[in-house]
C-alpha cells in the first residue's frame, strides 16, 4: 500500500541524521535544529561539509576544526532564531 502522507522510515532516518549533525557539530540544541526550516538545515549542513573539505585540504582534523567553530555557530543561530 503506498504511503501518501507522513514520513517513511528512510525519511525519518535522514531527518534525524540532519538534526544530529546540527546538534553534534554545530552546537544547536535539539529544539532549534528540529524547528529549523528544511532549506536552512540543508544550508548549514552543506556549509559544514565545505568546512570539512577546507580543513582536509589544509591537513587539519575536520572534527576539531568544526568543534572550534561552535562559539560562532551560536551567533549564527541567534540570527535565525
Amino acid at each position: 500500500m503506498p504511503r501518501f502522507f507522513g514520513l517513511t522510515a528512510n525519511d525519518k532516518d535522514l531527518f534525524l541524521e540532519h538534526i544530529f549533525v546540527l546538534v553534534y557539530h554545530l552546537g544547536f540544541d535539539y529544539n532549534d535544529a528540529y524547528n529549523l526550516p528544511v532549506w536552512q538545515r540543508f544550508w548549514f549542513i552543506n556549509r559544514l561539509k565545505e568546512e570539512f573539505k577546507q580543513a582536509k585540504e589544509h591537513n587539519q582534523n575536520p572534527a576539531s576544526s568544526a568543534r572550534n567553530t561552535n562559539s560562532g555557530s551560536r551567533q549564527i543561530r541567534k540570527a535565525f532564531g
